[in-house]
Parts: C-alpha cells; sequence; structure tokens
C-alpha cells in the first residue's frame, strides 16, 4: 500500500493524544492505589460478611460485585472506626454466607491479598502502555489514520521522545506479562 503524503499535525490529534494520556493516568492511578490497598500499605483491615453477590460479566469466572457488611479488624470507640451494611466488593469466588478478608481504601473495598495487588499492578502497567502510545500522538498533533501507511512513531522516529515511548512500551509490556504471572502463581 503506498504511503500518502506527510501528515500534518491537527488539534484533534493533539487531543486524541490527550485524552490518552489522561485515560492511562487514570488507570495507572485507580489500579496503583488499589494495589497498594489489597497488599496491605493502606487502608483499613477486615471482613466482609457477603449477603449478595450478582454476576459482574465478563463470561464464566468473570467478575462478580458481592454485597454484605464491612466489619473492621480493630473496631474501637477512639478511633471512630464503625462497621458499613452497604460494603461492595468485586470478586470472582464469593458465594453468599462468606466471610471475606478485605481492605477498605479511599476507593471502596478490596479483597486483601498479594494476588489482588499484582492483578491490580498489572492493570497499572497497562495504563503506562496506554501511556506510550499517547505521547508521540500528544507530542506530534498526528494520529494515524487506517490505509495511510503510517505507524505510530513515524511522526517523532529519531527523537528522544521515541525513544522513551519505546522503553516505555517495553517496560510496560514486561511489568504486565510479571504482574499476571504472579496474580496467577499467588
Amino acid at each position: 500500500m503506498p504511503i500518502t503524503s506527510d501528515p500534518r499535525p491537527t488539534i484533534g490529534g493533539h487531543a486524541v493524544g490527550i485524552i490518552g494520556l489522561l485515560v492511562a493516568l487514570g488507570i495507572c492511578g485507580v489500579s496503583g492505589s488499589q494495589a497498594a490497598v489489597a497488599s496491605g500499605l493502606l487502608g483499613t483491615a477486615g471482613k466482609l460478611t457477603v449477603s449478595e453477590c450478582h454476576g459482574g460479566g465478563g463470561g464464566r469466572g468473570g467478575m462478580r460485585h458481592c454485597y454484605g457488611t464491612f466489619h473492621p479488624a480493630e473496631a474501637g470507640d477512639s478511633d471512630g472506626l464503625s462497621s458499613d451494611p452497604h460494603a461492595r466488593v468485586n470478586t470472582r469466588e464469593a458465594e453468599p454466607g462468606d466471610t471475606l478478608q478485605v481492605r477498605k481504601g479511599s476507593g471502596g473495598y478490596v479483597v486483601a491479598g498479594m494476588d489482588s495487588a499484582w492483578a491490580l499492578i498489572a492493570f497499572a502497567f497497562l495504563g503506562l502502555l496506554i501511556a506510550s502510545a499517547a505521547l508521540p500522538v500528544t507530542a506530534s498533533g498526528i494520529f494515524p489514520r487506517r490505509g495511510t501507511g503510517q505507524d505510530l512513531f513515524a511522526a517523532v522516529r529519531g527523537t528522544r521522545l521515541a525513544w522513551i515511548a519505546k522503553r516505555l512500551a517495553l517496560m510496560s509490556t514486561a511489568g504486565i506479562a510479571v504482574s499476571a504471572y504472579l496474580a496467577w502463581l499467588f
């Protein structure tokens, strides 16, 4: 397929890149903070007694939304911690009547444990992978169109930005693979 004339930067190209960077930042921030809660670095430990679960989609083995009552592990009169009868957690294994070890963070409840933490870290690396694709688009303002024969990095080839984006893509791909493996292992 022949390559068309040199593409020109557009405001739309910059906008698509900025939106991509914001999405990547959101994925990294939420996943990273939830991973810190799941691993025990942040949040309040406790137990959630499951009262009901609903399928969250994703087919067989997909996540389910489970609701129940959260009981903090260190509930005392002086620290202001109390039970939450409207707690919700996403999990694959829980059934009504089960008691789960969870942690309460600023973004809600997360199943405690390193398997959850590694899975969330894999999502944070996914955010970095999205950022590695959005960086060249943001900087150049050129968004490759279908059928033009251009790749994503053509506009910034040979620059320091291309070097950074490539290393970010390689690092995040490796991070996703290692984190997913560790989530599966634990």
